[in-house]
């Protein structure tokens, strides 16, 4: 358990003590943060395959040594054969409907092509390794298995590559070894057209997914723009949509409007202030959130602080919920200055339970709204609303990158932690290690929330039909990993959750 960050010229930190080891011997070994994020990324993939992978999406966000702020949208599209009526009328949540083309592949071959200064097979050496000789299975494995196999038992794929593992099980991937070996040799593209890509799709049209070698030929993810606001004399990046990002942002401006944050950090009359606030992101998020290929809408519109003052005291009682997901996301930064946010998921533990190759695929097709009046609504080639996002925050010689795993919570989680550090003076590892505290529905009848005891004063009971009391450092509040900068002395500290069970490593 992380209770303490680490301070140096560079490093990492992961939800991998696995994986943060091979991005930081990359580092060690004169390679940059780009090329440690391909090596941490695909490691990952192999050894906590039910947080992201191949079958998945990815999402980064940087700022380069030059200055640039860079961000990739790799999120996957519908295929082009997409059964929208059959997706509105069964609201699958697993299964052959909910996969996209998946893009973390592509993102992977973006940021080699411009910004990696190692050869790809040198980065992607310790995945194959781990792949083909064997790892032992930890307990974050090992309890996605268990926790999933009642819902996944009826996906033979899964459960032949995953069913038998527990913890301590000495797990060999073969197929995934071999994929990572193609990609290696002949590059990433042969994932999405070639012999390698018609093989995959081959396996996903047999089990009933429909998509076709087209879908993935045609793929692309998109360099993208991030939106922004200022939030107490910082300046704040987020992904755009089709990610929720917005909606941290909007949070964080709803906080500043109202001063909530003026109150006491344990003080529950506050933290139920910033439910009522939270859904009122939640509310405009799920209105407009959707692919903009497909949509246009300004973010920094919903961002109007005039806008958002007429919002307040407005009634969000309408029945809503939001859960976490698995998601695995990562910080590096190298001697140069590049400093990197990588973020990749399946959604759901193990995605859509299909699985090729040893690899699973993702449910991000969960994400589209089943109404085709919306503009969420599901079609063909279309991206669904994604949960994935980053955030970046400067203020005055100081520079922030903080993600999670945290599905639909992720805004929450977000807005804490630089709210602990801005609003209530904390340093990077002590606002990830703060208490938590997470709405998670509400209705006409109130809400409920997810908080953890320590944040509880002394002689206070709360209500135990609005909260959920859980034990401090509960992973039901999201894994954080994060990274501080300070230009001018071109120093780090890095940040890995204890409720992760990662690692932070940093170097001099």
């Amino acid at each position: 358990m992380t209770m303490y960050g680490f301070i140096g010229l560079g490093g990492v930190a992961s939800q991998s003590i696995t994986a943060s080891l091979a991005g930081y011997r990359v580092l060690l070994n004169g390679g940059n943060a780009f090329d440690a994020s391909l090596a941490i990324s695909s490691v990952l993939s192999v050894i906590l395959p039910h947080t992201g992978g191949l079958g998945g999406d990815g999402f980064l966000l940087a700022r380069t040594a030059n200055g640039e702020i860079i961000a990739y949208n790799g999120s996957g599209v519908a295929p082009k054969n997409y059964p929208i009526d059959e997706y509105i009328r069964e609201k699958p949540l697993r299964g052959p409907y909910t996969i996209t083309v998946p893009g973390l592949v592509d993102l992977w071959e973006w940021m080699c092509s411009n910004y990696c200064s190692r050869d790809p097979r040198e980065l992607l050496e310790p995945a194959i390794s781990l792949a083909k000789n064997g790892f032992y299975v930890q307990e974050q494995l090992a309890k996605a298995i268990k926790y999933s196999y009642p819902e996944l038992a009826r996906y033979n794929s899964w459960v032949d590559t995953y069913g038998g593992l527990e913890k301590g099980s000495y797990a060999r991937f073969p197929r995934l070894a071999s994929v990572l070996e193609t990609l290696a040799v002949k590059g990433f593209r042969e994932f999405y057209e070639g012999r390698l890509a018609e093989e995959i799709v081959n396996e996903l049209s047999l089990q009933k997914v429909p998509v076709v070698y087209e879908d993935f030929v045609e793929y692309r993810g998109e360099p993208i723009d991030p939106i922004k606001t200022v939030y107490r004399g910082y300046e704040v990046l987020e992904l755009p949509p089709n990610t929720q990002g917005i909606a941290t942002l909007e949070l964080l401006k709803l906080m500043e409007i109202t001063d909530l944050n003026k109150r006491e950090f344990n003080d529950l009359s506050r933290i139920e202030e910033f439910f009522k606030l939270a859904m009122i992101a939640y509310s405009d998020r799920d209105k407009y959130v959707a692919d903009p290929r497909h949509y246009s809408l300004d973010p920094h519109k919903l961002l109007d602080e005039r806008e958002l003052a007429k919002k307040l005291g407005m009634n969000y009682s309408s029945e809503s919920s939001i859960a976490g997901g698995d998601t695995t996301f990562f910080v590096v930064g190298d001697r140069e200055g590049n400093i990197v946010g990588f973020i990749q998921s399946l959604f759901y533990p193990f995605g859509s339970g299909i699985v090729v190759k040893d690899m699973a695929f993702q449910n991000r097709a969960t994400g589209f709204t089943p109404d085709k009046k919306h503009p969420n609504s599901p079609a063909p080639g279309k991206r669904p609303m994604h949960t994935l996002s980053i955030m970046y925050a400067r203020g005055d010689e100081v520079e922030y990158v903080i993600g999670c795993a945290g599905g639909h919570l992720r805004p929450q989680i977000h807005v804490e932690i630089l709210a602990n550090i801005v609003d209530y003076g904390m340093d990077l590892q002590e606002a990830v290690n703060a208490p938590r505290y997470m709405l998670v529905k509400w209705d006409s009848r109130g809400f409920e929330a997810v908080i953890e005891e320590n944040i509880i004063p002394r002689n206070q009971v709360v209500d135990e039909k609005h909260y959920r009391v859980v034990e401090p450092y509960s992973r039901r509040t999201g894994i954080v990993q994060a990274l501080k900068y300070e230009p001018k002395k071109r120093l780090y500290e890095f940040s890995a959750d204890p409720r992760g069970g990662g690692l932070a490593l940093a170097h001099g």
